[in-house]
């Protein structure tokens, strides 16, 4: 006999006592021969037991009394233990009594995945999780092994940013409408006319101030001949300023009626019908303008302070090295070179200024180590 699955066969134990033959024939229905008995199901379990046909031996239509010895019991059919209730939406199938699910359905016949579907999606998000940290690992060694590489070609690049807007910024202030030349001041002028060298330089007017043309410039201030030098600045946003610096006047020279002020250079700086107070006079037929007297004659005046100069009535000087000065008093001083004029400026201030020496006529401070008086 067949048992099945799930179900536990009763211990062995002595079969129950032998009921009478009346009792059985009366409690059973006949069969046909050779049928098979019907399984009868169990009120508590539900479960069918199948029983193994019992051979009959055909006899005559009387059936001789046999004595209740000759019929042999049938073993009592085992107890069976209820299977557990499954949910309707439960898809493992029937499960065991001691829990077992060694009678689940079938993954297939399930809305589970295959368990080896499973381990292979497990396996490839391992997978791809080691691969990430692979991955992750070589970037962080690679940045280490190259750090000083890219901070090499970081520098590299801020310092190419830097130039390129500084030119950006020079390129845009030089042509920028914003800076250009508006206004022009003349710094310096006395006998120059300040007005007349702004006109001048009006063609500036109008260009950025780092594109000014300092070439027209000068050859616009070289025609003003009292202007003995100059400097420009460029006061932003709009402003060029002309600090100039005038010729000064040294020497008195007589000419035709009237007197010129002239400076170191020979340039006629101012010229009056009478002669300018303050300034000494010189003889340019003897000393002519372009000759290595003058010139010597020239650098002592500009040696002297003004309160010495104002004392000073001629200059004469035939030779670089015999430059005599006459006083206003009627003294002279031998100067001789232009050498040391400072120191020999001192010195004869000094000696005029001593009360001491009384009744002088001349002073020689050629040597200024050694003066000298008559």
């Amino acid at each position: 006999m067949k048992r099945p699955p799930g179900v536990t066969p009763p211990p062995a134990g002595p079969p129950e006592a032998e009921q009478p033959s009346a009792s059985r024939d009366a409690g059973s229905r006949r069969r046909a021969p050779g049928g098979v008995r019907r399984s009868k199901k169990t009120p508590a379990s539900g479960v069918e037991a199948i029983t193994e046909p019992i051979a009959v031996v055909p006899t005559s239509a009387t059936p001789p009394a046999q004595s209740p010895a000759a019929f042999r019991p049938l073993p009592p059919l085992p107890e069976v233990s209820p299977l557990p209730e499954v949910s309707p939406g439960d898809d493992r199938g029937p499960v065991g009594v001691d829990g077992d699910e060694s009678g689940s359905k079938p993954w297939w016949l399930t809305r589970r995945t295959d368990p080896t579907v499973e381990k292979a999606a497990e396996a490839e998000k391992s997978l791809a999780h080691a691969e990430r940290r692979r991955r992750k690992y070589e970037r962080a060694e690679a940045r280490r092994f190259t750090q000083a590489t890219r901070s090499r070609r970081r520098k590299y690049l801020v310092g190419f940013a830097a130039t390129v807007a500084l030119v950006l910024v020079v390129v845009l202030t030089a042509y920028s409408p914003l800076l250009a030349v508006r206004t022009i001041t003349v710094e310096g002028a006395s006998r120059v006319d300040a007005g007349a060298v702004s006109t001048a330089l009006g063609d500036q007017l109008g260009r950025p101030l780092t594109l000014v043309d300092f070439g027209e410039v000068k050859k616009t201030l070289e025609t003003f001949p009292l202007i003995q030098s100059y400097v420009t600045e460029a006061r932003p946003p709009d402003t060029l300023v002309i600090r100039i610096v005038e010729r000064r006047p040294v020497v008195t020279v007589a000419a035709d009626g009237a007197f010129n002020l002239v400076d170191a250079a020979g340039v006629v700086v101012e010229t009056t019908p009478a002669r300018a107070p303050g300034y000494p006079t010189i003889d340019v037929a003897a000393n002519p303008i372009d000759s290595p007297g003058f010139a010597a004659a020239s650098q002592v005046l500009l040696a002297l302070s003004p309160e010495f100069l104002a004392q000073v009535d001629s200059v004469s000087a035939a030779t670089p090295d015999s430059v005599t000065l006459a006083l206003t008093n009627g003294q002279r001083v031998v100067w001789g070179s232009a050498e040391d004029s400072a120191l020999k400026a001192r010195i004869v201030a000094s000696m005029i200024s001593n009360p001491g020496i009384p009744d002088v006529t001349e002073y020689d401070v050629s040597s200024p180590e050694a003066p000298i008086t008559h």
